[in-house]
C-alpha cells in the first residue's frame, strides 16, 4: 500500500472576485494536512477588469500607477500584493506559502500546467460566479480542471 500523503497543494486565487479572495478554506486545509500551499492567479480580461478596479479605487487615494508603468505591469503588481496578502496569513497560522501569478487567457489550462510543474497532489478550486445551476457549480474553469487534472482536485463552494 503506497503513501498518499498531500504535501503539495495548488490554489486557484480567483483575482476576479469581488474584494479579496477568501482562501480560508485552503489555508485551514494546507495546515490540517501539514500541506505547502502554492497559491496560483490567472489574470485575464475578467481579472484585468476587478484589478484596474481596485487601481481606481487606489488612485482615488493618491496611489496611483506611476508614471511609464505599463498597465499589465501594475496588474501584475497588484496581483502580487494580494497574493502576498493572503502567504502573509496563511503563515501566522503556520503553513507554509508560496503564490504567483501569470497574465493568460487559457485559465484552466494554466492551472493544470502550473500543477505539473509544481508536482502537486491536490488542486483547490472554488467555482466562479457565473449564471445559471450548472455554470455556478461545474463552471467551465472548474469542469475542464476536473477533466483533466494529473492529481485530485476539490472544488470548494463559496463561503466554506
Amino acid at each position: 500500500m503506497t503513501d498518499r500523503a498531500i504535501r503539495r497543494m495548488l490554489a486557484f486565487v480567483e483575482f476576479a472576485q469581488r474584494g479579496d479572495p477568501d482562501l480560508t478554506y485552503a489555508i485551514d486545509l494546507a495546515r490540517q494536512l501539514g500541506a505547502e500551499l502554492i497559491l496560483f492567479g490567472v489574470i485575464d480580461t475578467p481579472a484585468m477588469v476587478a484589478l484596474i478596479g481596485r487601481h481606481r479605487a487606489a488612485a482615488g487615494r493618491g496611489e496611483g500607477v506611476a508614471l511609464g508603468e505599463t498597465l499589465t505591469a501594475a496588474m501584475v503588481a497588484d496581483a502580487k500584493q494580494i497574493l502576498q496578502g493572503i502567504v502573509d496569513r496563511a503563515a501566522a497560522q503556520g503553513v507554509s506559502a508560496r503564490g504567483h501569478a501569470t497574465v493568460s487567457e487559457e485559465v484552466p489550462e494554466q492551472i493544470l500546467q502550473e500543477a505539473i510543474v509544481q508536482h502537486v497532489d491536490l488542486i483547490v478550486i472554488q467555482p466562479t460566479a457565473e449564471k445559471g445551476f450548472l455554470q455556478k457549480f461545474l463552471g467551465s474553469t472548474v469542469a475542464e480542471v476536473l477533466d483533466a487534472a494529473p492529481c485530485a482536485v476539490l472544488v470548494a463552494q463559496r463561503g466554506s
